[in-house]
């Protein structure tokens, strides 16, 4: 009998188990799929006939089946492949499996049925619109197939090799105009690009449209020539905002201040919108200012005069903290659009800005802040002896709505592959699962997922609800032991660390960053082997920053070392821990005089300065719900406050 056929007839009775807990028979299942699938994958047909009925009720026999049909795409029916696609329904496997069966229908030319599983495709690739595109092109629809040809041509990278043959008929037939081609130079050298970028121009040929060609080289290799010369764009300039952009972010590589002060003059004599201004004035803009130049105040205000660009104008706060001008800081937070002065970070300082100048806080505005649960709004509560507003709304759905939830095919999937160590594919079946669930549904999903101990895609579950202010599932306390154990024996304390593991993995073991950094604490392997020999600590290998035993006693014997290397400040420890001592101690040399908040504000990387506040916010969060005291600052840094030293 067909595999096909008879791995359906075997499913078609199949029912999923109601329950998900692990015994020996769905244990031993495990051991099977995994051999089954991986001799489905090879084509070793009599193997996975013999293990099919054993797996018939495992929960992810789909993926067996997908193994098995695209082993076979060249001998399937219609009715085969429409039997597949039943069996796939529900899981990513089924877009995946439309994918390649249309690739097939391609290669021998069954167009009218192409077409028909092409409109079933959610998001077509590339290489499939460029299929799609040539396969009009064969049937005589030629005008179709060019005018998506020219949408599949405009792009500055690579095109799929697929198209290859649409764009040569295209040529040929005189439908790569110039203008076209232009507009491939532009995006290509918009991306860098300049190999697309000298291929496309092989096919401008209009005099008008060369002078253009001559101009956009001009600009992407000579950018300064932009600044000696501002008249090289025109208002009446094709494409003077793109053109203008290009090059400023050219010159900017090789001098900022020089390209920012030539965009200030552009977006005059242009007559550039808001809209084409914001990307370059904010990008470099801020950029310039995370420089600490003496002048950024006054080139800042030549590129942004009217306060038009949020992002410029909260950094030129910042100046103007460092510069502890606090009349200044008031006005610039009043120019601020009101959705991003009412958050609690500038609601913060316009309170300290109060405090300086001698007047007492804001009532109201201090009573917004100190609901908050965030950084700004603990500081806040914290300096004036409030409470900690954690406004934490527990779950109350019950046992029946987890079991409802656990029983559904796509939550069986994702439990046998968690279970497996397969997050990435049980994070696919979670991510098309929840496209189907309403934000409830998702909610409880999450929290049964956070009882099998997957803490970071609960994690995400709170965030894909909504359910924000769902403490118990947003901030997990799992390895307590092992926090404790590990924060005791280094003498720090176990609620910074786990804040920390919060912020770095959301409690994912097998965490590993794109530079390397590996495991719950996220440890680099040199940090993490340097760390080991100081501390006495086995490391025997680097597999096994896995495990959590390992990685919490690593990285709490590397957060002790940085706190006694910072002189006990928790600050700047926990700001090394993200961006490295090095970075700190430049930081500090350059900054370190300032008052700690001020300080903090001004650090130049957003990822570390966010890092600093979310990992101070956490351990106080923490430390209330474990029922412990808590504080965002030890006396020490609160005594190095801006707002502990009005006047200052």
């Amino acid at each position: 009998m067909h595999l096909l056929k008879r791995a359906s007839l075997l499913i078609s009775g199949m029912l999923f188990s109601v329950s998900i807990t692990a015994g020996t028979q769905i244990e031993s299942q495990r051991e099977r799929y995994l051999d089954t699938l991986e001799a489905a994958r090879s084509g070793q047909s009599a193997v996975v006939e013999a293990a099919l009925p054993q797996l018939a009720d495992y929960p992810l026999l789909p993926y067996i089946q997908y193994a098995i049909a695209t082993q076979q795409l060249k001998k399937l029916s219609i009715d085969d492949v429409e039997s597949t696609l039943d069996k796939l329904q529900g899981t990513p496997l089924y877009q995946r499996f439309l994918h390649v069966w249309a690739v097939s229908l391609t290669e021998d030319r069954r167009w009218p049925e192409f077409y028909d599983y092409y409109a079933r495709i959610r998001t077509p690739s590339a290489q499939l619109e460029c299929l799609a595109a040539r396969g009009e092109m064969l049937l005589g629809n030629t005008e179709k197939a060019f005018t998506e040809g020219a949408r599949l041509w405009s792009t500055g990278n690579s095109q799929h090799a697929a198209c290859d043959s649409l764009f040569n008929a295209m040529i040929q037939a005189g439908k790569v105009d110039s203008n076209l081609a232009l507009e491939r130079v532009l995006l290509a050298l918009e991306s860098d690009n300049t190999g697309i970028a000298r291929y496309a121009e092989r096919f401008v040929t209009d005099p008008a449209a060369q002078q253009q060609l001559a101009l956009i080289w001009q600009l992407y290799n000579q950018p300064a020539s932009l600044a000696d010369n501002p008249n090289l764009l025109r208002p009446q300039t094709p494409n003077r905002a793109r053109l203008a952009s290009m090059a400023i972010q050219r010159l900017a590589r090789d001098d900022l201040r020089r390209a920012l002060l030539t965009w200030s003059q552009l977006t005059q004599n242009l007559s550039l919108s808001d809209a084409e201004q914001a990307p370059i004035a904010n990008r470099l803009g801020v950029l310039y200012a995370k420089r600490f130049q003496p002048d950024a105040e006054t080139v800042l205000a030549q590129v942004d005069p009217q306060y038009r660009f949020s992002d410029v104008t909260e950094w030129r706060i910042r100046l103007a903290l460092i510069e502890q001008n606090w009349p200044r800081v008031e006005t610039l937070i009043s120019h601020l659009p009101d959705d991003v002065r009412l958050q609690g970070r500038w609601l913060y300082w316009a309170l300290v800005a109060d405090l300086q100048r001698g007047r007492q806080p804001n009532a109201e505005q201090l009573a917004l802040l100190t609901s908050e649960r965030s950084y700004y709004g603990f500081k806040a509560a914290e300096l004036t002896q409030r409470p900690f507003a954690l406004n934490n709304q527990p779950a109350n759905f019950n046992q029946t709505q987890k079991q409802q939830i656990a029983q559904l095919p796509a939550m069986q999937r994702i439990h046998e592959f968690y279970r497996l160590g397969q997050t990435r594919e049980a994070t696919q079946e979670w991510n098309l699962m929840t496209t189907t669930l309403s934000p409830e549904q998702i909610h409880v999903a999450a929290h049964v997922i956070k009882d099998w101990g997957w803490y970071f895609q609960g994690i995400r579950g709170a965030i894909a609800s909504d359910r924000w202010d769902d403490l118990e599932l947003r901030f997990p306390a799992p390895y307590r032991e092992l926090f404790d154990q590990a924060t005791r024996e280094f003498s720090i304390e176990p609620s910074w660390a786990l804040a920390v593991t919060r912020q770095e993995s959301a409690f994912l073991d097998v965490a590993r960053s794109g530079a390397g950094a590996r495991g719950l604490m996220q440890l680099m392997p040199a940090t993490a082997q340097e760390t080991a020999r100081r501390a006495d600590i086995p490391l025997s290998s680097l597999e096994r920053l896995n495990d959590p035993d390992i990685n919490v006693r690593l990285g709490s014997a590397y957060l002790a070392q940085m706190q006694r290397q910072f002189n006990g400040n928790r600050v700047h420890a926990t700001a090394a821990y993200n961006a490295g001592p090095g970075r700190v101690r430049q930081w500090l040399a350059a900054r370190g005089d300032l008052p700690l908040d001020i300080w903090i504000e001004t650090i130049p990387f957003d990822e570390t300065r966010g890092y600093v506040l979310n990992v101070l916010s956490f351990g106080v969060i923490y430390n209330t719900l474990a029922g412990q005291p808590a504080r965002v600052f030890s006396d020490q840094e609160r005594s190095m406050l801006a707002w502990s030293n009005p006047g200052r």
